[in-house]
């Protein structure tokens, strides 16, 4: 069996806005194209506030929403707003 490479649609968004991330600073995240962008612009308060030791908020998001296993646990390994934005968008390269 062949295991085939999905292409992941960074614009898909949840069904529901119950789904949407909302950063700590208010601002909703609807999709991984969102995500991405407010990674190039978090300052490390806000993304410590969801990336700690004991928690990943971001990578439960895109597994628990996006149903992402893989690319959840490579965001789940960093540790800083250009690490996760690095990490992503490496991922994506796989899947194109």
């Amino acid at each position: 069996m062949t295991d085939k490479k999905e292409k992941i649609n960074i614009y898909k968004e949840p069904s529901t806005s119950d789904n949407y991330f909302y950063l700590n600073n208010g601002i909703p995240v609807k999709n991984l194209a969102e995500l991405l962008d407010q990674l190039a612009n978090m300052d490390k308060e806000l993304f410590n506030y969801h990336v700690n030791k004991k928690n990943n908020d971001f990578a439960n998001w895109v597994r628990g929403v996006f149903g992402e296993k893989e690319l959840a646990r490579r965001i789940n390994m960093s540790r800083s707003p250009q690490g996760m934005l690095k990490a992503i968008i490496k991922f994506l390269e796989t899947k194109s």
